[in-house]
């Protein structure tokens, strides 16, 4: 694995530990800050997989974009797009003032990040 690649698929560990940790919090919990990490953490893993293969990608936060340019390399990836389109929603809406993110929404967020951590990570390992 390339020293970029690894740099990228640390950032998406951090972030999903970040998501998880905040959504287990029993006073207050921050669920706009889950669907944030929880996101990045798709985010991050895709880039960490085009960075691998040495494919460019545009400066982007959109996962669907990115997962598009993986396309040919991880074609079963396109599973995952109803939801890293999610996440991006999930993401953007909380980051509004008005946000109703809850509780439901930040679980969903964080299952469907860590799932598609988890098939990203065999990606990059094999």
């Amino acid at each position: 694995m390339k020293s970029m690649t690894k740099a990228w698929a640390e950032k998406a560990e951090a972030d999903l530990n970040t998501a998880e940790r905040e959504a287990n919090v029993n006073d207050e919990p921050n669920f706009e800050a889950v669907c944030h990490h929880a996101k990045e953490c798709a985010l991050h893993c895709l880039r960490a997989r085009l960075e691998e293969a040495e494919i460019p990608f545009p400066l982007t936060s959109h996962l669907v974009v990115l997962l598009e340019l993986c396309r040919e390399l991880e074609p079963t990836w396109d599973t995952f797009r109803d939801n890293l389109r999610f996440l991006t929603t999930a993401a953007n809406q909380s980051m509004e003032p008005e946000s109703h993110t809850n509780r439901r929404t930040a679980q969903q967020a964080l299952e469907m990040a860590r799932s598609f951590r988890d098939e990203a990570r065999r990606s990059l390992v094999d």
